[in-house]
């Protein structure tokens, strides 16, 4: 009997236990509830924007581009040209030494060397190699602009810097200079013929050198006629004159 009322008196208790442990629970979450809807603020947040970028999977290949439907706005890979490739002048000669008739055409040559004996251009029509001085049928330490006729019957040319063949010689253009600088011209192409005025020093070391010349092939027989003028001098240029060379500056003075 005695037993039998302690399992009831223990069941009971258990069961209180458990009445209050679920009321204790309940009034748990209830206070709990109280701070957080105050805590809440009043305005509704944003929804989230599916198409952001945290959404979007990394890990997808780039889609194609159709070209087709490309337009002036739309950027395009653009495509390497290939640079065009020069072509070689076969009028040009570098500095070496060259066979007549093999190497080169005879004709007349133009080159540009500087206004001074140290910046000047030196050539030589040779009649063999053999490297001796009666090889040389002509040589020049050549200023400003000058020509060199290469004859059919020389056997190299031999030049310190560029030239280039007249083929032919081009006919004149445009008004003529009216003052000319070191070098060497052709008549009727370069200068007209008439009368030119110069000023030069007032002995030899300051005298400026002229030729008129009836050919450019630089030997003796292709001068005409030459001086070593000083102070204020005067040059006649004939029609029939082939060029004219002068080592200082001359100034148009009448036909």
């Amino acid at each position: 009997m005695i037993k039998q009322f302690s399992t009831w008196f223990s069941k009971q208790k258990l069961a209180t236990k458990l009445v209050i442990g679920v009321s204790s629970g309940l009034l748990l979450c209830c206070l709990c509830s109280i701070p957080i809807a105050i805590l809440s603020p009043s305005t509704p947040t944003a929804p989230v924007n599916n198409t952001s970028v945290a959404n979007v999977d990394s890990t997808l290949p780039p889609a194609p581009v159709d070209v087709a439907t490309l337009t002036p706005t739309d950027t395009a890979v653009p495509t390497s040209t290939p640079l065009p490739i020069e072509t070689p002048n076969p009028n040009l000669v570098n500095p070496g030494t060259y066979l007549v008739n093999v190497d080169i055409q005879p004709g007349i040559y133009k080159g540009g060397a500087g206004s001074g004996l140290f910046s000047s251009c030196y050539w030589e029509r040779l009649k063999d190699l053999t490297g001796s001085f009666d090889a040389i049928l002509a040589n020049d330490n050549s200023v400003g602009q000058f020509y060199v006729e290469v004859k059919n019957s020389d056997n190299a040319l031999k030049t310190d810097c560029e030239l280039i063949r007249l083929d032919p010689i081009p006919a004149h253009t445009g008004e003529y200079p009216k003052v000319i600088t070191t070098g060497t011209y052709l008549v009727g192409y370069d200068i007209q013929p008439g009368t030119y005025k110069g000023q030069a020093g007032s002995d030899v070391g300051g005298s400026c050198y002229w030729e008129r010349l009836q050919s450019v092939a630089g030997g003796f027989d292709s001068i005409l006629a030459n001086d070593n003028a000083t102070g204020q001098f005067y040059v006649q240029v004939l029609p029939s004159d082939f060029a004219l060379k002068t080592a200082c500056d001359l100034e148009w003075a009448s036909p």
